[in-house]
């Protein structure tokens, strides 16, 4: 893996979408650095490590501190140490980094420039999306920011200003992508072809005891006797979503495993082989791959009936409390997480706390959402209710209509009419030649921009 992969990879890991990954591994979200001050430490107190800050770049006449690169810089290093990635040389990464901070000020340059406008209520719910992430309230969030050091207006503004670039690059990238007819022909004969010749889509859960890169034979051993202890709890009667969530080291533990009903291709090999002879609800394991040692669990298996492109449509209900002058955002979440636990314990059921409660017009059929296709909910809450198993309740999620209580009652693979292909080619197309463009888009950033780089010292 090169550095520029390695590096790519992490800057990834950091944006607003993945912000849960440090809490999720326990990495704490670092402050800043101290700077030099000349005031005294106290007789009875550890001596704090100081640095001086200073300019290290000047970006269109802003500056870039060295206190600006070394947070950043920290915050690489711990998630490359979570990820057990091989940590590149120290002064690599930090031009590397250096460089990072520099072309996002010229994407937030170029978004204020361009009046690129994020509502509070968008950051609010990104806000609360992200503390539901980590199983958190914004309360706790607050609070654990501030232990930190950060403080909350800092992870605010973090927020902000990757929803700013997140809108720019949306606009000024992938908007600019042209799609030709012949290229969306091309694409949906690929795609056909590839379904006839793969029929068979499977939905696994996973459960992954990592092997840490280099790992010596006594933790591999360990790893793979930690891995048939969860496998014998699996085959005799433990809930596999349960013991994902407790003991997967995967990013989809969360989620109980789940990786979603795809075509085989789109699974490894490694894993199709192992479950190619199994029914529904079988577990295999302990299997071997370059990560460490899989439990596996079929959920489903299905052969589609034709060849067209397929979408997976979503039956859910929710319940909503729209907040105001009447009902703030805490009383909403604390009413919802009350009738969460009514739910669960069999006290009332989902639609008639729906039918009572709910403050829209699905609230006399229980909340029903009826099916829908991707794309349909605001980003908020279809992200959410994505990320459901089936028949689990959500906790309150903000949207821009308020917050809800989601569960999710079934989902379906359903053929796409010839529009709905023509437009999932088209989105695909974009996507895949968006790492190019934006690659184009920012040279030409960093052409108009300024920079003068100064010493950066390590």
């Amino acid at each position: 893996m090169t550095l520029k992969t390695v590096y790519r990879n992490i800057a990834c890991a950091l944006c607003v979408c993945s912000l849960s990954a440090a809490y999720a591994q326990g990495i704490r979200l670092t402050p800043s650095p101290a700077v030099v001050t000349g005031a005294q430490t106290s007789n009875d107190a550890a001596p704090a490590v100081v640095q001086a800050n200073y300019i290290v770049a000047i970006v269109n006449s802003e500056p870039v501190t060295s206190t600006e690169v070394r947070a950043r810089l920290i915050r690489y290093e711990q998630r490359l140490t979570a990820m057990g990635a091989p940590m590149p040389a120290h002064s690599d990464l930090s031009r590397e980094v250096l460089e990072d901070v520099i072309n996002e000020k010229i994407q937030l340059q170029k978004a204020r420039e361009s009046n690129v406008r994020i509502d509070d209520r968008t950051i609010d719910a990104a806000i609360q999306n992200f503390a539901n992430q980590n199983k958190i309230s914004v309360t706790d969030l607050r609070e654990r920011t501030s232990a930190d050091g950060i403080g909350f207006t800092q992870i605010r503004n973090d927020i902000l200003n990757q929803l700013l670039i997140q809108k720019l690059r949306e606009r000024d990238v992938l908007g600019n992508i042209d799609i030709s007819d012949k290229d969306i022909e091309a694409f949906l004969k690929t795609a056909t072809t590839s379904n006839q010749t793969s029929e068979i889509a499977i939905d696994i859960a996973q459960i992954l005891v990592a092997v840490p890169e280099n790992a010596s034979e006594a933790q591999i051993l360990a790893a793979r006797e930690r891995a048939l202890r969860i496998y014998n709890k699996a085959i005799n009667g433990g809930d596999f979503y349960k013991l994902a969530q407790e003991n997967s080291d995967a990013k989809d533990a969360r989620s109980g495993g789940q990786m979603g009903l795809r075509s085989i291709e789109r699974y490894p090999t490694l894993f199709v082989e192992a479950i190619k002879d199994k029914k529904v609800s079988d577990v295999v394991g302990p299997i071997r791959s370059g990560a460490g040692f899989h439990v596996l669990q079929l959920l489903a298996k299905e052969v589609p009936e034709n060849a067209s492109l397929t979408v997976t449509q979503t039956n859910a209900r929710h319940i909503l409390l729209k907040t105001g002058p009447t009902m703030t955002e805490t009383a909403a979440k604390a009413k919802l997480s009350s009738l969460k636990q009514q739910i669960e314990s069999g006290k009332i059921d989902f639609a008639n706390a729906a039918k009572a409660n709910s403050q829209d017009a699905t609230a006399p059929t229980g909340g029903s959402l009826g099916w829908a296709n991707p794309g349909l909910y605001v980003p908020e809450f279809e992200n959410a209710m994505n990320a459901l198993p089936l028949n689990k309740i959500s906790e309150p999620t903000v949207s821009r209509f308020g917050v809800h209580l989601i569960v999710v009652e079934a989902r379906k693979q359903i053929p796409l009419t010839n529009s709905e292909q023509r437009e999932t080619a088209k989105n695909a197309l974009r996507e895949r030649k968006f790492d190019e463009a934006f690659a184009n888009w920012m040279q030409d950033l960093r052409s108009n921009a300024y920079v003068e780089y100064r010493d950066l010292q390590q």
